[in-house]
């Protein structure tokens, strides 16, 4: 495919596929996606997510400018929900630690992608006072398939969906714009028995 740009000069930008272009296909097709949804979106809400239509905001304080220092520190637990799994006993910790929580072992931990692990509702909470665009908040805390405890936001679910033992995975989404900037961080949804489970 040649994209040719024509302002102010002429860009070219080529683009080829090769067979390996079949085998990185996202695992979920739109469809899928489409047809696991719980509930439907009402059109003013997806107008006001995609800043189309201007609402009042919550009012609740604005949240925190996000802090890049930090947040790239832990790049790989942040962007790729990376646990730590002890080398020595095995244990994993999620947010991931130096020092494991069964063993005490210092500095033997290794990598462990959990993007794709599915969890279940270890405890939840439904929170009407925190801001968010889409209230209320659904809180929940997750233990994964193998071990890591995480607390997070439960997204495309309803109120009343949300239950102890519930099955979830994760899905990547923002977390909260402030000051102009967008952060996003890991949020849980529904396994839908359209999904397989």
């Amino acid at each position: 495919m040649l994209l040719v740009v024509l302002a102010d000069g002429v860009t070219a930008l080529v683009l080829r596929t090769t067979a390996a272009l079949a085998t990185r296909r996202q695992p979920r097709p739109v469809a899928a996606q489409i047809a696991s949804g719980s509930t439907a979106l009402a059109y003013a809400s997806f107008l006001s997510w995609r800043g189309f239509l201007d609402r009042e905001p919550p009012r609740r304080p604005d949240p925190d400018p996000v802090a890049a220092p930090p947040a790239q520190r832990r790049a790989g637990w942040k962007f790729g929900l990376v646990a730590a799994a002890c080398t020595r006993c095995g244990t994993r910790s999620l947010p991931p630690e130096r020092v494991c929580l069964e063993c005490h072992a210092v500095d033997e931990m290794a990598p462990e992608p959990l993007a794709d692990s599915k969890a279940t509702v270890t405890t939840y909470t439904v929170d009407r006072l925190a801001y968010t665009p889409s209230p209320p908040v659904l809180m929940v805390v997750l233990d994964f398939d193998g071990g890591g405890r995480l607390r997070c936001q439960l997204t495309d679910a309803a109120e009343d969906e949300v239950r102890i033992g519930l099955r979830v995975e994760m899905t990547f989404r923002r977390l909260v714009t402030a000051a102009g900037v967008h952060n996003y961080f890991w949020k849980a949804r529904p396994v839908r028995v359209a999904d397989g489970e």
